[in-house]
């Protein structure tokens, strides 16, 4: 403990005298990641010709693999690439790391490599266990053939031999046994791995340097300054390995401590031995005159774990934060303009040369580890400021789009719902128009549940206090609902509960609350737990109490399907319903529209479909306006069924004509905005911009969405991260666009403006809402991942206000 407490003030008085001389940069989380997605993709475009640009020893020091030819896609080379892609896609947007990952399992029928022992052959295991226990391949990655070596290993006499008796070994195997042993909860593999570990630890380990020996032929051997000779690679291997098997590892496994003692001794090393430059020697205890040129692969995957490990908690983070810059900027300046990772020692098993302008599969796989787990240790500790570009009308608030209206205008104030998404309170925020000044933000519900689906639905009753309805996602049977006090909104009175029977264990999901002037009912449409179908409850009391559940649009595709509906008020007598007749994810859907007036279902042009009491609309039955691929076939790489549609946006016109606003999945990196609109004779649909990709990879046919003004649908706002005219990737995050697009405008015609750009985080999800000569859009700005886990501000544009001198 002593020892370890005078290496902490050691390090600490070195870094901050060294900081007195020199400035390390801290880089920025948007400029690692971009720089590690254009290795991932240089990697990626080149990844059959491999060889053209593979780093080999000099002539005189080559062996019989040191070759051209393309490394087999299962050889231990590719999986250590494999992994560091891996770690990519925890962080990236692109949906194609993923996909090219998945391509390469399912291309190999998820099979290990050829020889039945030996590490190197189990490595490309990872990434089959990493894929399974991802929920979108779940199905589709097979750990059948890995769990079937591993089992014939144990129960062979040669398996209880020592295997692993060179240190790469233990990046090549263990992780792979300690993640099967996790992933199906048989803790037989953990203790194999256990074993086998100490032997190589108990061999290879040298408790005075604390490094690793690349094997035993190196215990006695020198550098020329008399140091031992550690391969930085080979430490590296066992550094990065740790990284990659310790969050699988049971927290209180009594093994753990050791793996853990471990890391941290390793790390300690590393702090003391980093090169001026911010890399690490090929010899790590060789003199700077022995080791002249840099090598990457080894000082890569000593920052992958240095970021790690802070980001884990188990390493200091203001000792190695200093450690972890230098080393990335280091390596930053060994990419080139076209994304190749250069200075990677060619394949071996000790010190050697490296090249500034040829590169290797394991050292570019090592150098994405550490982008990927850096950037995270930036939005940790580091984070990008918060946009500012447009006014911040209520904080820590996010939504679905499933919802309506999400927000309303009454007596001056605009009153915006949202689903925090760090706390899981249902909130809602009032922000007064006329001064421009945010009044509150109220927690309606608190600790609900993290989920933007939940966000409640808002209403202005004749008196002008406001309903305000939610509900969980699927979790009970239960609509959560309050009324303000009075016009006050910042009073709220009791909340109360819609309960709904029926033998089902689903709950509801979704409301949305429209007023029906000759009926004198208030709608909440929802999704109902008993059938996942369109369903309401109305109030003949503007929300006081409620009748029983009426079942709304049926499915009629083959499975357990989900019609998604979107509703708004046509005018005052009738809601308008867009629907499709399944979920993207699991067939190639259609999108429908109907009318729903004095109890019936009516065709934009009037003609009736049939009576709510002859029956429940089925999605057939409604008007149909798109056509998808009618199908359930997809490739791995497509989480979606391509030309699938999404219904988003609803408007009408002067003429009280319908237009409907939607999304259609060709891909996951490819998504297009459309428009349907009715002309009293007929539908015109027409493709109106580039969506770009996928919001996140599970549910990859969500995009950013599209709104209309709702007093003028020709004026049209998105939210995409590509070029809306083009589709050309800027680079960058969703930004949201307008522009007034007319019957006769299609992706050809229409003038995109940029409203948002050179944000540091995505706009999504705009809305327009008007009301008492007030006119805001308003969008989601911020961190966002999926639909549980963001940290998003609703932003926006007051875009018209009264004329008050009239």
């Amino acid at each position: 403990m002593r020892h370890y407490l005078l290496f902490l003030i050691a390090i600490t008085l070195f870094y901050n005298c060294q900081e007195q001389e020199e400035k390390i940069l801290i880089p920025s989380p948007k400029e690692v990641l971009k720089i590690t997605e254009k290795v991932a993709n240089w990697q990626i475009e080149t990844f059959e010709e491999m060889g053209k640009y593979r780093a080999l020893p000099s002539p005189d020091k080559r062996k019989k693999w040191h070759n051209r030819d393309k490394h087999h896609e299962l050889e231990w080379t590719n999986a250590a690439l494999y992994s560091g892609m891996f770690e990519l896609t925890k962080v990236s947007h692109y949906p194609k790391y993923i996909n090219w990952l998945a391509t390469i399992g399912q291309k190999n029928n998820w099979q290990l490599y050829n020889r039945m022992y030996h590490a190197d052959d189990h490595a490309v295991g990872q990434l089959y266990l990493s894929l399974n226990q991802n929920i979108r391949f779940r199905r589709s990655a097979s750990i059948k053939p890995t769990k079937v070596r591993f089992d014939s290993i144990m129960k062979s006499e040669k398996g209880k031999e020592y295997q692993w008796d060179w240190c790469d070994a233990l990046f090549m195997a263990p992780p792979v046994w300690a993640r099967l042993a996790k992933v199906t909860k048989d803790s037989t593999y953990l203790e194999y791995m256990d074993k086998q570990y100490h032997m190589t630890y108990d061999e290879l380990w040298d408790a005075e340097e604390q490094l690793f020996f690349r094997d035993k032929s190196y215990l006695d051997k020198k550098e020329k300054n008399g140091e031992k000779i550690f391969w930085s690679r080979g430490s590296g291997w066992v550094f990065g390995g740790l990284a990659l098997m310790l969050p699988d590892l049971p927290k209180d496994w009594e093994g753990r401590p050791f793996y853990e003692s471990l890391f941290k001794q390793l790390a300690q090393t590393l702090v003391k031995t980093q090169r001026p430059d911010g890399t690490w020697s090929g010899g790590v205890l060789g003199d700077l005159k022995d080791y002249p040129i840099i090598e990457t692969s080894g000082s890569s995957f000593f920052t992958y774990g240095i970021a790690w490990g802070i980001n884990n908690g188990l390493l200091d983070k203001e000792i190695y934060e200093p450690v972890l810059f230098k080393a990335w900027n280091a390596l930053t300046k060994c990419v080139n303009d076209d994304g190749m990772l250069g200075y990677v020692q060619p394949i071996g098993a000790a010190p050697g040369e490296s090249f500034k302008d040829y590169t290797e599969v394991y050292g570019i796989g090592a150098f994405l580890a550490a982008g990927s787990e850096l950037h995270t240790y930036l939005n940790k500790f580091h984070p990008l400021a918060r946009d500012n570009q447009y006014q911040t009308f209520m904080k820590d608030g996010g939504w679905c789009w499933y919802q309506d209206p999400r927000a309303i205008i009454s007596n001056g104030k605009l009153l915006i719902s949202g689903l925090s998404g760090q706390s899981g309170d249902v909130r809602l925020g009032v922000y007064d128009l006329k001064s421009e000044k945010n009044d509150s933000t109220l927690a309606m519900h608190k600790n609900f549940q993290r989920d933007d689906h939940n966000v409640p639905a808002l209403y202005q009753r004749p008196d002008k206090s406001v309903l305000a309805v939610w509900a969980k996602h699927g979790n009970e049977k239960v609509h959560h609902f309050n009324i303000s006090t009075s016009n006050d909104y910042l009073k709220w009175g009791e909340s109360k509960k819609i309960e709904h029977t029926y033998n089902h264990k689903n709950g509801v999901t979704y409301m949305n609350l429209y007023y029906v002037k000759n009926e004198g009912k208030l709608y909440n449409f929802f999704r109902s737990g008993l059938t996942f179908n369109p369903s309401f409850v109305t109030s003949e009391d503007h929300g006081e109490t409620w009748g029983n559940s009426t079942h709304f649009i049926a499915n009629d595709i083959k499975g357990y399907q989900r019609p998604y509906a979107r509703y708004y008020q046509k005018d005052e007598n009738t809601v308008g319903v867009s629907y499709t007749d399944g979920h993207p994810r699991q067939y190639g859907n259609n999108l429908f529209y109907a009318e729903f007036t004095n109890g019936a279902f009516f065709k934009a042009d009037g003609t009736k479909i049939k009576n709510l009491s002859d029956g429940v609309l089925r999605a057939s039955e409604g008007e149909k306006v798109y056509t998808g691929s009618d199908t359930f076939t997809k490739t791995i790489v497509q989480e979606s069924v391509p030309n699938s549609a999404w219904t988003c946006a609803m408007a009408t016109d002067k003429g009280n004509n319908p237009h409907l606003g939607y999304t259609l999945y060709l891909s996951d990196s490819d998504h297009r905005y459309r428009i349907a609109s009715w002309n009293g004779e007929k539908w015109i649909d027409r493709e109106i911009a580039y969506a770009g990709k996928c919001l996140y990879k599970v549910e990859s046919s969500y995009t950013g969405l599209l709104t209309f003004d709702p007093e003028d649908p020709t004026k049209v706002y998105i939210s995409s991260d590509v070029d809306p005219s083009t589709g050309e990737d800027l680079g960058g995050v969703h930004e949201i666009y307008e522009a007034t697009v007319g019957a006769k405008d299609d992706i050809t015609s229409i003038k995109w403006k940029a409203i948002t750009s050179n944000s540091n985080y995505r706009n999504i999800r705009p809305i327009v809402v008007s009301n008492e000569g007030f006119k805001v859009l308003l969008w989601l700005n911020g961190p966002w991942y999926d639909y549980m886990n963001y940290n998003s501000n609703v932003q926006g544009i007051i875009l018209e206000k009264p004329d008050e001198s009239s």
